[in-house]
């Protein structure tokens, strides 16, 4: 796709001082196929009609090279007195246009980027060489390399292509077919999950033969397993043109800084795709960023606090819709809610719909009066049920944007393609005003009215002091990070924070590391649990080894927005622990003298737990608990009945442990503990107090108590 942005607030100061570059974009659409056994498409017009109008939203200066249908006329009528013909008279006619204003630019001493975005077939001629499709006419691989941006005096040319066999387009295969041969190359694809990796063909290829002698040419495109362009009336248009607005308008911001780079995108992509299922509704995305600056961002939406924006707060996971007043589907995006996201939006009314699965869909209204930022989970939605169609319907509507896009998908994705990672991929949201003035934006609901107000709005104060966002129907709670409030990293005077509750089930193993002394004299008067052979089962002296019982904990932790893991965790602590022992007197046993205690004792308390890290899986940590123990004390007596005794006993521990936390999920735990407790002294026989020392490991199992929270 080709397109500039400008620095990334995350460049030098000299950078940022650079005045914006000039943007220009060639947008093409076509229906059209050359092949009488390929169907004309029916969406190309609407792709490049969508394309052509984000980027003029954003100010890119953009001619439009489609043949709009009927229906596209009517949805797009400001569009259909731009457009050149989809021909090749048509593309040489919009870009010698584009280059004069482009040189002109060059000329004042501007910095100037190109975007080429094709909507259309893509086919491979007898000689093996891609082409994309226009009406009577191709644009082939050598027309755009050596026609195109040869010629292209941009700083930056970004190109995006969704077509089918669009990798052949830009990786030849001219080699492999023999001249006179009469087996056509389009025999030859290979499918998605060859062995072979096309993502990494495609760069090598082009590396040595095409984009290695364009160093400041970047391209996107994508395929699919059946190597057909897909589209969807849902979207009116290609499902992977429709993912790239979703992205551009800013779903695929991770870092929020307002500037969409390669890699940003290609993760958007990718995770909107990953949940699909079916093989010939999937698409795979080859991302190749300029070899001169990985990092340059394919569209930039500039300073976020002036623009009309939609915000994702932290925890928030549900599938969000948006669509203007016409009807078109603007952007799909569904966050992580690891941190906020948001989307762009254009003037006029936009509607917001928002679902936790296909069957569950609700809908909101902004009305084109209300601007500045605007918190979806703040929006008055009503239901909206709709039905699906269709097997490939039904594979789209299951598997598109199911699964969430945000740092922990970005990662892995720019990890297995080997791309370059934004520099900074922490966000927190945008913000105005200062720390000690709360700015109050307007919502409203669907009918234009809230009820409680006066003025008929609904009112969404934003306080930056304490980071709530406080709405006429309840408050949405994020967290302002303490370590965060004197950061030189951060962008303007308030962020958003967010914090994410969890629970959790541990279930140890307590373990005594001393070896039980028994042969103790039924006078002594008070034992403890150190002195006692550890028994599960003690009164018949079943598994009787170094397991003293079972520790069972319910944890409460809480995950900072900027951390991986808690650096604290509150526990209630219950299960079993047991043992027993032996007496033994020189002179021998009285009458009443006590030949054997055994113990059961169930912990009932509370503690917590303080982590070194936050980030770091292996932590070690120190904590403290408190509590009581409910012991049944059972004696064998000599010449006497056995004596029962149940009692109640406080007791105060000190403990510390290293935790390996594989994800806030699963965490295994290595623990050693110091318990003291009080005694109560029981006539005629030994006390027992349940202190000692004690080695615990076992494993938690963690859940989000929010819904929509990972």
């Amino acid at each position: 796709m080709a397109h500039a942005a400008p620095p990334s607030s995350s460049a030098s100061p000299a950078a940022e001082a650079r005045a914006e570059p000039q943007r220009f974009g060639l947008v093409v659409g076509s229906n059209h196929s050359l092949d009488p056994s390929q169907a004309a498409l029916r969406f190309a017009d609407d792709d490049a009609a969508r394309m052509a109008e984000l980027l003029t939203e954003v100010g890119v200066d953009v001619e439009l090279v489609t043949h709009l249908d009927r229906d596209s006329q009517a949805m797009f009528p400001t569009l259909v007195g731009r457009a050149h013909r989809p021909d090749g008279a048509g593309l040489d006619d919009a870009y010698a246009d584009l280059l004069e204003r482009m040189r002109k630019a060059k000329q004042a001493g501007r910095r100037v980027e190109l975007l080429i975005y094709y909507s259309g077939h893509g086919d491979v001629g007898p000689d093996g060489q891609g082409y994309l499709t226009l009406d009577g006419d191709k644009l082939t691989r050598a027309r755009l390399f050596g026609d195109l941006l040869s010629r292209s005096p941009a700083d930056h040319n970004h190109v995006v292509i969704d077509a089918c066999r669009s990798e052949q387009f830009v990786l030849s295969r001219g080699g492999e077919t023999k001249a006179g041969s009469e087996a056509s190359a389009s025999k030859e694809w290979k499918p998605d999950r060859a062995e072979v990796d096309l993502g990494r063909s495609v760069q090598e290829y082009l590396d040595r033969h095409h984009l290695g002698g364009f160093p400041n040419t970047g391209v996107v495109l994508a395929h699919s397993a059946d190597q057909q362009t897909h589209e969807w009336d849902r979207y009116r248009g290609g499902i992977f043109t429709h993912e790239l607005l979703s992205g551009l308008r800013g779903g695929a911001d991770l870092n929020g800084d307002g500037h969409i780079e390669y890699s940003e995108l290609g993760a958007f992509v990718s995770a909107a795709n990953h949940g699909v299922e079916d093989p010939r509704a999937r698409l795979e995305v080859v991302v190749r960023p300029p070899a001169d600056d990985e990092r340059h961002p394919v569209l930039s939406h500039g300073d976020l606090d002036d623009q009309r924006v939609l915000l994702f707060g932290p925890g928030d996971r549900h599938h969000y819709t948006v669509e203007d007043a016409r009807g078109v589907r603007l952007a799909d995006v569904r966050r992580s809610g690891e941190q906020p996201g948001y989307l762009r939006l254009p003037p006029g009314d936009v509607f917001v719909g928002r679902s936790t699965s296909p069957q569950d869909r609700q809908e909101a209204q902004i009305p084109a009066g209300q601007q500045g930022v605007m918190v979806a989970y703040g929006l008055s939605y009503v239901d909206a049920p709709s039905a699906a169609r269709g097997s490939l319907d039904q594979a789209f509507r299951r598997g598109l944007f199911s699964t969430p896009f945000g740092p922990g998908y970005y990662h892995g994705y720019t990890s297995r393609n080997g791309l370059l990672a934004v520099a900074d991929a922490s966000w927190q949201g945008p913000a105005e005003g200062t720390a000690t003035t709360p700015v109050a934006r307007p919502l409203e609901g669907p009918e234009g009215t809230a009820p409680g107000t006066t003025d008929g709005k609904s009112r969404v104060v934003i306080d930056e002091a304490t980071g709530t966002i406080t709405t006429d129907d309840g408050t949405v709670v994020i967290a302002r990070s303490e370590d965060d409030e004197d950061d030189e990293d951060d962008d303007g005077p308030g962020r958003w924070r967010g914090s994410r509750p969890w629970g959790g089930v541990f279930l140890g193993v307590p373990i005594t590391p001393f070896s039980p002394r028994g042969g103790f004299s039924p006078s002594k008067e008070r034992l403890t649990a150190n002195d006692m052979e550890a028994c599960l089962v003690p009164r018949s002296g079943e598994a009787c080894q170094q397991v003293r019982g079972l520790d069972l904990r319910w944890q409460l932790f809480d995950v900072r927005h900027k951390a991986r893991f808690p650096r604290t965790l509150g526990f209630f602590r219950s299960g079993y622990e047991a043992g027993r022992t032996t007496f033994e007197r020189s002179d021998g046993f009285t009458s009443g003298d006590a030949t054997r205690l055994t113990y059961v004792a169930v912990p009932l308390w509370v503690g917590g737990n303080l982590y070194l890290f936050d980030s770091f899986p292996l932590r070690p940590y120190a904590g403290l608990g408190f509590g009581l123990d409910v012991i049944r004390l059972d004696y064998d007596r000599f010449d006497a009945s056995r004596l029962v005794d149940t009692v109640v006993r406080p007791g105060f521990e000190l403990h510390a442990g290293l935790e390996l936390r594989i994800t806030n999920y699963v965490s295994l735990t290595g623990e050693i503990k110091q318990q003291w407790s009080a005694r109560k002294k029981i006539a005629g026989v030994p006390d027992l107090a349940n202190e000692g020392v004690t080695i615990i490991t076992g494993v938690a199992i963690g859940f989000p108590l929010r819904p929509g929270d990972r």
